[in-house]
């Protein structure tokens, strides 16, 4: 079976927090964006994933940081409003 992008990015979250204590965490961050490409989604189940994981032990360091990680990288990215009016009025959809 083939892994998933959700799965690729929480290995490489682990993968780049481990490597990013202290050295260039704004790297990390790009690395994972570029890792999700255009899937937010991979990055959000990524995420859940590692604070689901932290629910259960929250002494987990590792997690902690790729956690730390992958919020960076979905604030970087931003938002999509899907009920934006300037989205709504040009598919000419009233507010």
């Amino acid at each position: 079976m083939a892994a998933s992008n959700a799965d690729v990015i929480y290995t490489k979250a682990a993968m780049l927090a481990h490597d990013a204590e202290g050295a260039n965490p704004d790297g990390a961050v790009d690395a994972l964006i570029s890792a999700a490409g255009d899937d937010r989604a991979a990055l959000e189940e990524a995420r859940n994933r590692y604070a689901l994981r932290l629910h259960g032990r929250s002494d987990d360091w590792e997690a902690t940081a790729a956690l730390t990680l992958l919020n960076r990288a979905l604030a970087v990215l931003g938002t999509q409003d899907p009920f934006d009016w300037k989205e709504r009025w040009s598919r000419r959809r009233k507010p």
